[in-house]
C-alpha cells in the first residue's frame, strides 16, 4: 500500500499467465483477484462509483465488481485497449463491448479514439471526450535556453539531439526508430538519439545499436523525473514517436508543450496534434524510410524545426491542456453518476 498526497492506493495481487494467448484468462484473473479487495474496501469506506483506467484489462474486472456490489460505474479508454486488446479474439471483443454497453459513463482521451468506438457498433453509447492533461508550469521551457539545457545535460553545442520518450517497447516502433535514425547519422555526423523510458525491448536495441553502427551514438538514459525530462526536450531538435498505436499520448503535448516538433506515426489519436508540415511530420507507421526523410528535414532545417515548434506550443496553448481543466471533467462525471446513483 502507497500513500500519495493523503491518499491510500491499494495494489491487488492476481495470478498473470505469460503469453497473448492466456489474454481472456489474465482479465478474469484480475477480476477474481480485485473483488475480494475492492469488496472489503466498499466496506469500509462505503464508496459508490468505480472508476476504471483502460476498457479491458481493468475495465472489464471493475464492472464486473461494480455489478456484484451495485455501484456505479465508468471507464476511461485509452487507446491501446479498443485498438489491439480488443481486436485480438471475438472473446476480447465481447468483453470490451460488454464494459462499454453497462458502464455509465465511457470517457476516452481523445476524438478519435471515440470514434473508433463507434465502429463496434453498440447503441445508445454515452461517450465523453476528457483530454488528459500536461503540466504547463513543468514543460514550458521558454525559461530555460536550448544552449543552457546542452551544457547542463553534458552536449556540445555542435551535437544535434533526436529525442525519444516512452516506455520501450516493440509497439512503440523503437525498432524502425533505430533503423532510421541509422540512416540519419550517415548523414549528419553530430547526431545522436536519446532514449528516456525504459522496457523489455532495451537490450535488443543495444544489440541492434552495435550492428548498425551507431551504438556510440545512442543514448539510454532510463526514466527521468519530470522536471529533468523537461531540460532534455529543451536540449532537444526534435522528438519523435513511431508508435504503431495510440491514445493522444502525453509525450507529444509535453514536447509540444515545450515547442518542438514532432515526428510521429499515424497512430489513432494524433492527428489531433500533430499537423502534418506544419507542427511536425506524420508518416504512416512501421515505415523506416519516411521517418528517416523527416528527421533530415528538421535537422538540415534548424529554422524549420523552431517554426513548426512555435506553432506547436500555439496549438497546446490555445488547447488548454492542462491537469485543472481534467480534474474538473473528471469531477462533474462523478458528480453525475453519484446524483443518479441516490435516485
Amino acid at each position: 500500500m502507497d500513500c500519495i498526497e493523503g491518499i491510500k492506493i491499494t495494489y491487488p495481487r492476481y495470478l498473470c499467465i505469460p503469453g497473448q494467448r492466456f489474454m481472456v484468462w489474465n482479465i478474469l484473473l484480475m477480476y477474481w483477484g480485485a473483488y475480494p479487495v475492492i469488496k472489503i474496501l466498499h466496506g469500509r469506506a462505503g464508496f459508490n462509483l468505480i472508476h476504471s483506467y483502460g476498457v479491458l484489462p481493468a475495465g472489464f474486472a471493475g464492472q464486473l465488481t461494480a455489478g456484484r456490489l451495485n455501484l456505479r460505474s465508468t471507464c476511461t479508454a485509452i487507446g491501446l485497449d479498443i485498438n489491439v486488446f480488443a481486436q485480438k479474439s471475438a472473446a476480447m471483443k465481447a468483453m470490451a463491448k460488454y464494459v462499454l454497453a453497462n458502464t455509465g459513463q465511457i470517457i476516452t482521451v481523445g476524438r478519435e479514439l471515440a470514434l473508433e468506438i463507434n465502429k463496434l457498433q453498440l447503441t445508445d453509447l454515452k461517450i465523453k471526450v476528457i483530454y488528459n492533461g500536461v503540466d504547463d508550469k513543468t514543460f514550458d521551457t521558454a525559461g530555460i535556453s536550448h544552449t543552457q539545457a546542452k551544457m547542463k545535460l553534458g552536449f556540445s553545442q555542435d551535437q544535434r539531439m533526436v529525442l525519444f520518450v516512452g516506455r520501450v517497447v516493440r509497439e512503440k516502433g523503437v525498432y524502425e526508430l533505430i533503423e532510421a535514425f541509422a540512416r540519419v547519422a550517415r548523414k549528419f555526423s553530430r547526431v545522436v538519439l536519446a532514449i528516456v523510458g525504459e522496457g523489455n525491448e532495451q537490450a535488443s536495441l543495444k544489440d541492434l545499436s552495435i550492428k548498425r553502427g551507431i551504438w556510440n551514438k545512442v543514448i539510454f538514459a532510463g526514466n527521468l523525473p519530470q522536471k529533468e525530462l523537461a531540460r532534455w526536450y529543451a536540449a532537444s531538435e526534435v522528438v519523435v514517436l513511431l508508435s504503431y498505436y495510440e491514445g493522444l499520448p502525453n509525450v507529444i503535448k509535453e514536447a509540444m508543450s515545450c515547442g518542438k516538433a514532432v515526428v510521429a506515426a499515424k497512430a489513432v489519436g494524433i492527428s489531433e496534434l500533430v499537423v502534418d508540415g506544419q507542427t511536425g511530420f506524420l508518416v504512416e507507421p512501421g515505415q523506416v524510410d519516411g521517418a528517416a526523410s523527416a528527421l533530415e528535414k528538421l535537422l538540415a532545417d534548424s529554422e524549420l524545426g523552431r517554426k513548426m515548434g512555435r506553432r506547436a506550443r500555439s496549438l497546446i496553448k490555445a488547447k488548454d491542456f492542462n491537469w485543472r481543466q481534467t480534474a474538473q471533467a473528471y469531477r462533474e462525471v462523478y458528480r453525475q453518476l453519484t446524483e443518479k446513483s441516490k435516485v
